[in-house]
């Protein structure tokens, strides 16, 4: 057994006061978890070598590798001459640079093959065209074959006697061509097919003709040159789009402008003539004084605050009525350093009728103002006076009471809207399909199954149509009815009646046959 184990009273740390000692040198099996003489410290402060390593590695600063040099520049960067003056590319054109005495040779000797340096005439060689032999006639000379004279190109283009035109008649534009029909059958007035009535304006042919540019907008747009065009698209601003040529903008600080500040346009004023309520301002100023009261009282107070506060109140109302003279009540938040504006926060309690001009509910006031209670329902503040709303329906002014009852004939429900006509008649400026095809009286039935009068494009309006007295028996006996002239005559009189102006249509036509025909079967 170790020495150092023999001096404590049992063999581990962990095992003291755990077992009974019987015998002073007993100690527990096996190697000690503890020495005697170790402290944490000890182990905290040994480290290996390699720690010591890495620390130092991590704490050099490795100098950054030299860049690559940059490629020689093709050519130089261009000086900025903006704003150069008189220094500009100007100066060297004006005084240019002094040759060397290289340079002035090397000029020399390319003037001397020509002619005689010194005999040239000023401000050009002796000899401009070069490789041509002296005392050539230059401009009176040609090369090549003489090409014979045709005439000017003017005399070509706009010659003084015109040719005779030798085009065919029958080749001119809306020539008709003669196929030598016999006269008396054929008529070339006429044309063959259904008639579309497609446009009653006659503009037909017209739209289809039209340039489309007149349609885009771009008729009036010319060509222009290229340089000038850039310059347009530069320094002339077009409609929605900024004119920045220096590109400005891109100076500033985020979120800044050019200009001065203008407060936005109100668009409920634009949109409305009368008067908005002005209060409503005033209200929304009283209601922001008053969130930003319950916001520094939540950083000041504890949510327990309001009901000690409460009670404190409370204990001046000797009469138990609830109420406070709003002296006593402002003296008493001035005291807890609980400042606020009472011009802002009266009209607030005035509207939940906790203030009567002299007193408060001090109930309400510690609710309002504790920003653990969510606040008293705000009744519906209007923007405009109730005199200018104005909610009308056609329904409503169908059944007024005091409007007179119109007896015409309804188009579907209640919706204000009557036949307003007794007979079809195409609007203008459009074509049948306008009221042939889905009318405004057509209902969702009439389109998931249609009856075979809205296969055929037959309305209502072409059953209640004005008719000719021949139109109407035509069409009846071809659906079998069988007429003299005296019950057609009859029947037709009877149908008379049914209208104020005395016109007849299918309708009250089969009306009235009907009732012929019943009337002659009682006869019988």
């Amino acid at each position: 057994m170790p020495v150092d184990c023999q001096r404590s009273t049992s063999g581990g740390k962990g095992n003291l006061n755990m077992f009974i000692e019987r015998d002073p040198h007993i100690c527990a099996a096996g190697l000690p978890t503890a020495q005697p003489d170790e402290e944490v410290a000890d182990s905290l402060q040994h480290y290996l070598l390699k720690d010591e390593v890495d620390a130092l590695l991590s704490d050099t600063i490795m100098p950054p590798k030299k860049p690559l040099p940059l490629p020689p520049l093709r050519h130089p960067i261009p000086l900025d001459m903006r704003y150069a003056g008189p220094f500009g590319n100007v100066a060297k054109i004006l005084n240019p640079p002094i040759k060397t005495k290289f340079q002035t040779l090397v000029d020399d000797l390319k003037d001397t093959p020509y002619a005689s340096y010194w005999k040239k005439p000023l401000g050009r060689s002796s000899d401009p065209v070069p490789m041509l032999p002296e005392g050539f006639d230059i401009e009176g000379t040609t090369f090549g074959k003489k090409t014979e004279f045709h005439g000017r190109l003017y005399d070509i283009v706009m010659p003084k006697e015109p040719q005779s035109d030798n085009t065919l008649k029958s080749k001119d534009p809306g020539v008709q061509k003669e196929y030598n029909y016999c006269a008396p059958p054929f008529n070339r007035d006429l044309t063959y097919g259904h008639r579309t009535f497609v446009d009653k304006r006659g503009t037909y042919a017209k739209c289809c003709v039209t340039d489309d540019r007149m349609i885009l907008g771009t008729s009036s747009r010319t060509i222009v040159n290229t340089i000038q065009a850039n310059f347009q698209d530069i320094y002339q601003p077009r409609i929605g789009v900024v004119l920045s040529p220096n590109q400005n903008i891109n100076n500033l600080p985020e979120g800044y402008s050019f200009g001065k500040l203008k407060p936005p346009d109100n668009l409920p004023e634009c949109l409305t003539f009368c008067e908005l309520n002005p209060g409503r301002l005033f209200f929304r100023k009283c209601l922001a004084h008053l969130n930003s009261l319950r916001k520094c009282l939540s950083t000041r107070f504890l949510p327990t605050f309001f009901r000690e506060f409460y009670l404190n109140l409370k204990y001046y109302d000797t009469e138990k009525t609830n109420w406070l003279p709003k002296n006593t009540v402002y003296k008493l938040c001035a005291s807890r350093l609980i400042r606020f504006d009472s011009t802002l926060i009266e009209p607030l309690l005035s509207m939940w009728k906790a203030f009567d001009g002299d007193n408060i509910e001090y109930k309400t006031f510690v609710h309002v103002i504790n920003y653990r209670e969510p606040s008293p329902d705000i009744p519906k503040i209007e923007d405009v006076p109730s005199d200018c709303l104005d909610f009308r329906t056609t329904y409503t002014e169908m059944v007024k009471p005091d409007k007179e009852q119109d007896k015409s004939l309804m188009a579907g429900l209640p919706s204000g809207r009557y036949f307003d006509q007794d007979f079809p008649i195409t609007p203008e400026r459009c074509c049948k399909a306008h009221r042939s095809c889905f009318p405004h009286e057509s209902d969702m039935k009439a389109c998931l199954c249609p009856s075979v009068f809205t296969l055929l494009h037959v309305n209502h309006r072409d059953m209640y149509g004005k008719r000719d007295p021949d139109v109407i028996r035509h069409v009846f006996e071809a659906a079998g009815e069988q007429f003299d002239d005296d019950k057609f005559n009859n029947v037709w009189d009877e149908a008379k009646k049914y209208h104020s102006q005395g016109w007849v249509c299918y309708e009250t036509f089969r009306k009235a046959l009907d009732n012929y025909n019943n009337n002659d079967g009682e006869k019988k």
